[in-house]
């Protein structure tokens, strides 16, 4: 559902690298934009689709997915308000999405096409300088993320995303998973019947507090001692 624009020039909520842009700059970004609404549970772009556009989240979550062995949805990432999606596709030698984007809550983005981003990075080292800060932070929180997934045991690599959620995703001790049990399954790499088991026996510690789909961290040091033990 497209929603009411509000131009770039003017507009409150932007990235630290478009913050960077003079207003001539701007106009060049906003010929090149459009804004959107997106429903819980809606695809935002498909893996494998033409890339003409970089999502920027204005508000709201999204989960990033790529399809693996057996045609399996594998979850890449959890992204949230300020994130870019597809900026991976700057990159000229791919002109399709590496992987989908499905909103967990109702989301709102801005379009940016493509041409009009790689502009900007052309003619602004600065801008560039942000973008690359931007992209490298991204992936190193990603390795360091499949790092953890691969040498941990399952209860390091479920406390490590749930630290993971407490402290990148949703900055609080308590929030709303947005995601179902097979969903944080496939993000951690194991079975539902697993994180099923390892949560119970989270709550029955205390060091969570879960009412339907509510995390409640309640002993965050613990939490945090699981994790470093792997």
């Amino acid at each position: 559902m497209e929603m009411q624009e509000e131009r770039c020039v003017g507009c409150k909520i932007k990235s630290n690298a478009v913050s960077i842009l003079n207003i001539s700059e701007l106009s060049i970004l906003e010929k090149g934009c459009f804004q959107n609404e997106f429903q819980k549970g809606e695809l935002l772009f498909k893996e494998g689709m033409p890339a003409r556009y970089i999502f920027f989240i204005r508000d709201g979550f999204v989960k990033l997915f790529k399809k693996g062995v057996s045609n399996k949805d594998y979850i890449l990432n959890i992204s949230k308000k300020g994130a870019f999606l597809g900026i991976q596709n700057l990159n000229k030698k791919r002109q399709d999405y590496y992987f989908s984007a499905k909103s967990i809550t109702n989301v709102k983005v801005c379009l940016i096409d493509i041409e009009s981003f790689d502009q900007l990075i052309r003619s602004n080292g600065t801008f560039a300088t942000e973008v690359i800060s931007y992209i490298t932070n991204d992936e190193m929180n990603y390795f360091e993320r499949l790092v953890n997934n691969v040498q941990q045991q399952l209860p390091g690599r479920l406390a490590n995303t749930l630290m993971y959620f407490r402290n990148e995703v949703y900055n609080d001790k308590q929030f709303n998973l947005n995601l179902t049990k097979s969903e944080l399954a496939s993000l951690i790499g194991t079975s539902r019947e697993s994180i099923s088991r390892i949560l119970m026996e989270f709550q029955k510690d205390g060091i969570i507090a879960m009412d339907k789909n509510q995390i409640t961290i309640l002993h965050e040091k613990k939490l945090k001692e699981i994790k470093l033990k792997g």
